[in-house]
């Protein structure tokens, strides 16, 4: 079996180290061979090409979600199967795949694992995996990386530094919404969220999402007016299903529209995307072969 593995050295473990050689020891244990490489972000997308090109049976890719959103970019619907190491902050998306999250563990899970076919969803051609936010969540992403670059912050600090600006200024956003065969409907919210299958989850838990291969965006929508309604959200989402909060309205569909007259801010996978209105949203059934320990269903 030919592998290639991609690691992200600024992700996690590899900023404070070199886990390729680990990694390599780890394969080459297994009877797995391949090319484990440490690459620098900006040129993540170039190494990913080549792997296309290679046609591996498997591109392995050691990152946070962002890094993983780009390789699922790369391999969607190429028929190679892709496998997730967790070296970033969250990991979502490989906490939905149930992968484990020590570097030993992880690579006997891919090496012992089973291919399984899953979604991917988009908005205006661009890929995503987890989920795409528009307007408070969005903004926060957006002043957070801002406080990184021009002050320095680590991540969490940047991230709760700038979710408490957003917070404060708690604008809505007029926007539409248009869904083949429904009335286009007008809103008035602070925030949507559309997820690449349901999140019905519990946020301090590990998985948000029992399945990712239904076929379906959710479109969660904020109808929150003031501050508090919004502390209120917010406090139900810890302490319950992320589904049961109030004031979050949820619907499955497979392709929509969202319409803005005026700039609003998108985050994908948590990182931010400068598209011009409108945003077309659809799923991509199966577009993606994923590695995952034999325990999942």
């Amino acid at each position: 079996m030919q592998w290639m593995v991609i690691l992200n050295a600024q992700a996690g473990p590899a900023a404070k180290g070199d886990p390729a050689v680990e990694v390599r020891t780890l394969l080459h244990a297994a009877g797995i061979s391949g090319e484990v490489r440490m690459v620098e972000p900006d040129e993540i997308e170039r190494a990913l090409s080549a792997g296309v090109t290679a046609r591996p049976d498997a591109i392995i890719i050691g990152g946070g979600d962002g890094t993983v959103r780009s390789a699922a970019a790369a391999l969607a619907d190429s028929g190679i199967s892709l496998g997730v190491l967790p070296m970033g902050t969250l990991n979502h998306f490989a906490k939905d795949l149930e992968i484990p999250f020590t570097l030993p563990e992880a690579v006997d899970a891919l090496v012992s694992g089973t291919v399984q076919s899953v979604d991917a969803a988009e908005v205006n051609g661009h890929l995503f995996i987890n989920n795409c936010s528009l307007g408070t969540y969005a903004e926060a992403v957006k002043r957070r990386e801002a406080l990184r670059r021009e002050q320095g912050h680590g991540k969490w600090r940047a991230m709760f530094k700038a979710s408490w600006q957003a917070f404060r200024r708690f604008k809505r956003m007029r926007m539409r919404v248009s869904i083949p065969g429904v009335a286009v409907r007008d809103l008035h919210t602070p925030l949507i969220v559309v997820g690449n299958n349901a999140y019905s989850g519990h946020v301090l838990h590990g998985s948000l999402r029992a399945r990712l291969d239904e076929g379906k965006l959710w479109l969660y929508i904020a109808h929150v007016h003031r501050h508090l309604a919004a502390l209120r959200m917010a406090w139900q989402s810890l302490t319950r299903r992320l589904d049961a909060a109030d004031a979050l309205a949820a619907e499955p569909v497979t392709e929509f529209t969202i319409e803005s007259d005026t700039p609003i801010h998108l985050a994908a996978d948590g990182e931010i995307l400068e598209l011009p209105s409108p945003w077309r949203f659809r799923i991509r059934p199966g577009a993606l072969r994923v590695i995952v320990p034999k325990t999942t269903t």
